[in-house]
């Protein structure tokens, strides 16, 4: 029993002092852990938050020796400005693992991660704080921050609409472009995917890329239409590629260029040329292109206009071969100086060679472009055959009527002279005829006491100084007989009224009339009214008198009339009258009007209202026996301040006794 005891109590002594082997060891392993770790290491009294042992690491990171560290309060190098409680003791945790601020030696404070936990030493409770310097992570971090902000801030930024897509066709991130042009929030581009915005005429054609893509193809450039928000189709141009890793497709990024704009004016460009092409070969002249010598186009009208039967006819000949030889010289030098100075040529007549040999007057205008990479020009050449013909024809009809206007100038002249000569001798005769009566009297009463006196002569007995006394009776009787016999030719003038009467257009008459007043009429700024009757019928007339009767009514139209007056002239045919159809010419002004006491008297030899010296008044005197001599009528209706209308009517036939 005794040697049991013994035997086991030397066992136990065994144990413990392996035991006590064991925590030796122990203790030296975490004693070269505590002396080695590359972490700082306080051991801090749980009660006092004294510290009561650091490790080498620690006192580095602090700055100080230990003997200014052990011994020290925790808070005066590990969160010495942080006010809360310890997360151990004061608040029971186990563990805590946080940032924290070391304020080193330096008065620096530096970031750590510090983690703490409970241990008990001697049985005390202590804790265990260890503590990493993550400056160089912070920087590292900042700097990552400050690089992602940039990039974002880029992207975000960019005018190009950038987009980040999964494999499954979720939008992963879309710049700012990119909502904007398509028109969709941050919400909505969440609940999006890739095909959602794809056009649908592009789908199959993107399904196909998408697929390329995934399977690592880069494509560089790609056009695409996506669909706003709106409906609004809008063109891209861009470039997309995948991120892989390990084999399997993570991310596709698209950088797109919104080009609606390009594709726009490309649309609008290709329309114009198109129109322009159109317009160009079907316009009504020629054009051609010209370059180097010789020409590089030919529309469809200038193939006909040299008669050519295909453009090869024209294309590759040379430009002056098919111009006449009087103009080539001429023609080089203006195609010089169009491709010299880019200024368009100005119209030039010539004259081309047909393909046939045929020659044409045409005018050109030329202008520089550039054809095919190459300075050109451009001409514009229009047949004017027809138009120097026909300005051919009208030199001759202008001659022709020139020669028929100095003609009728003529007429007019003579017709004008004849009305002042009429007028001249309608007062003439007014006076010869008062003075024939004035004359014939006296003259009667000398003759007849000139025969009473010879016959109480040649009573008497005949001597010679009788005979001396009859002489100058008979000389005197003589004399007498010579003033008779011209008062007698004198009023035998006078009383000559026989009229030529004629097939006459009246219309006519009234526009020579017309012809001889304008320019009275012009000075005075008088408008004239036209309203003839153009079928009227042809009278029997005396063109001269009637020319002179409508001169005296338009003259005292005229003269009633104030500045810038007005007057009618109006023609038509009247019902038939009788057995002789008539016409009826009427003369219409605004001007100041005949008073009523007057009226009576305006048709009385001598009678005018016009002052002395400025007409003997026999116009509307002379104008009325004409128009009775035509068997016509003239009637004169007028208002004070309104203005006077003459009405003339004429037979469209004279009776027979008249023409006979």
């Amino acid at each position: 029993m005794q040697n049991t005891i013994a035997k086991a109590q030397v066992a136990g002594i065994e144990t413990i002092g392996d035991v006590a082997g064991e925590l030796e060891e122990n203790r030296e392993r975490l004693a070269a852990v505590f002396a080695t770790a590359q972490v700082g290491i306080f051991i801090v009294d749980a009660e006092t938050h004294v510290i009561v042992d650091a490790n080498p690491k620690a006192l580095e990171l602090i700055g100080h020796p230990r003997e200014r560290v052990v011994g020290e309060l925790c808070r005066r190098f590990v969160c010495p400005d942080d006010p809360e409680p310890c997360p151990i003791i004061d608040l029971g945790q186990t563990l805590d693992n946080a940032e924290r601020k070391l304020l080193n030696a330096r008065g620096e404070c530096v970031p750590i991660v510090k983690t703490v936990a409970r241990a008990t030493l001697r049985g005390r409770l202590h804790l265990v704080e260890s503590f990493v310097d993550i400056s160089r992570l912070k920087s590292v971090e900042k700097s990552l921050r400050e690089s992602q902000e940039q990039y974002r801030d880029l992207l975000e930024n960019a005018n190009d609409l950038i987009q980040s897509v999964a494999p499954d066709g979720r939008y992963l991130y879309v710049n700012r472009a990119w909502k904007e042009t398509l028109g969709y929030s941050d919400a909505e581009v969440v609940k999006l995917k890739v095909f959602d915005v794809i056009s649908e005429g592009c789908r199959n054609r993107c399904s196909l890329m998408f697929q390329r893509i995934l399977s690592g193809e880069n494509i560089p450039r790609v056009e695409v239409q996506f669909v706003a928000k709106d409906g609004r189709i809008v063109d891209l141009e861009g470039s997309i590629n995948c991120c892989v890793v390990d084999g399997e497709p993570q991310v596709t990024r698209g950088i797109f260029r919104d080009i609606t704009e390009r594709k726009t004016m490309e649309r609008e460009l290709q329309q114009s040329e198109e129109r322009y092409r159109k317009l160009v070969e079907n316009a009504p002249e020629a054009i051609l292109v010209q370059s180097e010598g010789t020409y590089r186009y030919a529309n469809t009208q200038a193939l006909k206009l040299f008669r050519a039967g295909t453009p090869e006819d024209l294309i590759g000949v040379e430009v002056l071969s098919l111009i006449h030889p009087d103009y080539r010289e001429q023609v080089a030098q203006r195609i010089r100086t169009v491709l010299e100075t880019s200024c368009a040529s100005p119209l030039l007549e010539q004259k081309i060679l047909c393909c046939d040999g045929t020659v044409l007057d045409v005018e050109a205008s030329g202008t520089s472009i550039t054809f095919h990479g190459k300075p050109a020009t451009q001409v514009i050449i229009r047949d004017i055959t027809e138009r120097k013909r026909v300005e051919a024809e009208r030199r001759e009809w202008n001659l022709k009527l020139e020669k028929k206007v100095e003609e009728k100038t003529r007429h007019l002249k003579e017709a004008q002279a004849k009305l002042i000569q009429s007028e001249k001798m309608t007062t003439l005769a007014e006076v010869i005829a008062g003075a024939s009566h004035e004359l014939n009297n006296p003259i009667a009463g000398i003759l007849g006491a000139i025969q009473m006196l010879r016959g109480s002569a040649l009573a008497q007995p005949i001597v010679p100084s009788l005979m001396e006394e009859v002489d100058v009776l008979e000389s005197m009787e003589s004399a007498a007989r010579r003033c008779q016999k011209v008062v007698e030719d004198l009023s035998r003038f006078t009383t000559q009224t026989r009229c030529n009467f004629t097939p006459t257009d009246v219309n006519q008459v009234l526009k020579d009339t017309l012809e001889i007043m304008g320019e009275q009429y012009r000075e005075m700024g008088v408008q004239v009214q036209w309203k003839i009757e153009p079928e009227l019928p042809p009278v029997e007339a005396d063109f001269v008198k009637l020319l002179e009767v409508f001169v005296n009514l338009l003259q005292n139209a005229k003269n009633a009339l104030a500045e810038g007056g007005e007057i009618e002239i109006a023609t038509r045919k009247l019902k038939k009258y009788a057995d002789i159809p008539r016409i009826a010419i009427e003369i219409r002004d605004n001007g100041c009007g005949i008073p009523a006491h007057n009226l009576g008297k305006i048709f009385d030899p001598f009678f005018t209202t016009k002052p002395a010296g400025k007409g003997p008044g026999l116009g509307l005197t002379v104008s009325y026996g004409i128009i009775k001599r035509h068997h016509g009528e003239i009637d004169v209706r007028s208002t004070v301040g309104k203005g006077t209308r003459v009405t003339v009517t004429l037979p469209v036939r004279q009776p027979v006794s008249v023409n006979q």
